[in-house]
């Protein structure tokens, strides 16, 4: 498996791809209309911005996992596995790769989304508050690396 940084230059080639991977089902139906809708949107230029990340596991030429992040975090993010891969480490190496390209990353998961709560605990993610997600479950805001409570609303 190899994870590739989108830029500028590839995301106009890669973006339909890595919309129909999340139009695959791959994320359990758990991406949110926001998060669907940012990645349809999502301009070269907002790859330029701090805290902006775009990452795809790949495998035989396969996307296999993606990874989506914009102001650290705090606008949007998720990561995504194809049902085949999981359990392989993967989510795991996609965050892995993010902490290498900035120092601190926020997310918010669903209390009854367990796969996606055990991947964020295995990484050393920190819960610091619980929230009504847009779909209006109870939600846990989490952290990693350099962050602070006090940069979420």
């Amino acid at each position: 498996m190899e994870v590739k940084q989108i830029t500028a230059e590839t995301l106009t080639k890669l973006r339909q791809r890595m919309i129909d991977f999340i139009r695959a089902g791959h994320g359990d139906r758990r991406i949110t209309k926001q998060g669907f809708q940012w990645m349809k949107e999502v301009s070269p230029q907002d790859l330029q911005e701090p805290g902006t990340v775009l990452l795809i596991a790949i495998e035989d030429k396969k996307i296999v996992g993606l990874l989506a992040t914009a102001d650290y975090g705090r606008k949007e993010a998720f990561v995504l596995v194809h049902k085949l891969y999981r359990e392989n480490g993967i989510g795991v190496a996609l965050i892995q790769e993010l902490m290498k390209r900035i120092d601190k990353v926020y997310g918010k998961v669903a209390l009854d989304n367990i796969p996606s709560l055990k991947m964020c605990f295995a990484m050393g993610m920190v819960g610091f508050k619980v929230v009504t997600g847009p779909t209006g479950k109870h939600t846990l805001c989490l952290g990693l690396g350099n962050w602070r409570k006090d940069d979420v609303n």
